[in-house]
């Protein structure tokens, strides 16, 4: 596929539909086997358990998805009718490395069932038949749910893996101190990446990483550590991070000021995260060169 900076043609049928949904699960399903083989190798055998488990429904999703074809159509949908590229694997740049955590394999999860929500999004928002757009509403709820039940087990390992004295904060200055410098540590960290991407002609991309450095903070001179970022995948997962550090307070405080406070600066994060989701194409809703 050409990169054109046009969509690609919507959806026209409930046989296509259901092509396409059937590689999403199967294809989900394979996904989640190698994270299963990756954790087994790491020694962490409940994440290994986790993604085999997460892997069987996948699969039985696509069965139900064929069987759901022969009801509707009287045959199994035919992957020829699929005119969608469906994505191959995690991303393996961002999977590289000695280990993967299990917050990291799980937010690559994640990924992949809101990747599969945007689709069938696009697919019920462009849909002309009811039937289709019905069907396409129906698979983005049952991906939300997936997408709602590994965002659980995700904060879960995100609590896992970051030291308890994050968690607790005892006032709302406190919680003000700590959001100043995370936010000058994150402004620091996306202008330099914005600078990076600029200087590898990736100007659309650099332009919304810097403005997201300067929602953050007006200057970088309380950052203390700032993260290395080597792409925007890089810069969206810092995000995610962050939310996901002030939903850990909110969780764990017992004063409603400082759950109220933390609400609202995960609220400005979810716009954040909004406007960096630009610089992240969905692989199912963009197109790539060949």
């Amino acid at each position: 596929m050409s990169r054109t900076g046009q969509l690609p043609a919507p959806v026209k049928s409930v046989d296509e539909l259901l092509a396409v949904a059937e590689a999403l699960e199967q294809e989900a399903a394979t996904r989640y086997r190698a994270l299963s083989a990756r954790m087994g190798r790491q020694g962490d055998t409940e994440m290994a358990a986790r993604f085999d488990f997460l892997a069987g429904i996948e699969e039985r999703h696509a069965t139900h998805v064929a069987d759901r074809g022969r009801t509707m159509l009287g045959h199994a949908p035919d992957p020829a009718c699929a005119r969608w590229e469906v994505p191959t694997g995690y991303d393996e740049e961002e999977a590289s490395g000695a280990s993967l955590s299990a917050y990291q394999a799980l937010a690559f999860a994640v990924r992949n069932e809101e990747r599969a929500f945007a689709f069938y999004t696009y697919v019920a928002a462009e849909a002309e038949h009811p039937d289709l757009r019905a069907l396409a509403e129906e698979l983005a709820r049952d991906e939300l749910e997936h997408a709602a039940l590994l965002r659980h087990c995700r904060r879960r390992a995100f609590h896992a893996d970051r030291p308890v004295f994050i968690e607790h904060v005892a006032s709302v200055d406190a919680l003000r101190i700590l959001a100043r410098r995370w936010d000058s540590e994150a402004s620091a960290a996306h202008a330099a990446l914005a600078k990076a991407l600029d200087e590898a002609g990736e100007s659309a991309d650099a332009a919304i990483f810097r403005r997201l450095a300067e929602q953050e903070s007006g200057d970088n001179a309380g950052a203390a550590t700032v993260p290395k970022l080597r792409s925007a995948a890089d810069g969206l997962r810092l995000l995610e991070e962050s939310f996901d550090r002030y939903a850990m307070i909110v969780e764990r405080a017992d004063d409603e000021r400082v759950v109220a406070e933390a609400q609202r600066l995960a609220g400005e994060i979810v716009g954040r995260l909004a406007l960096a989701g630009g610089a992240r194409s969905n692989t199912l809703l963009g197109a790539r060169s060949d």
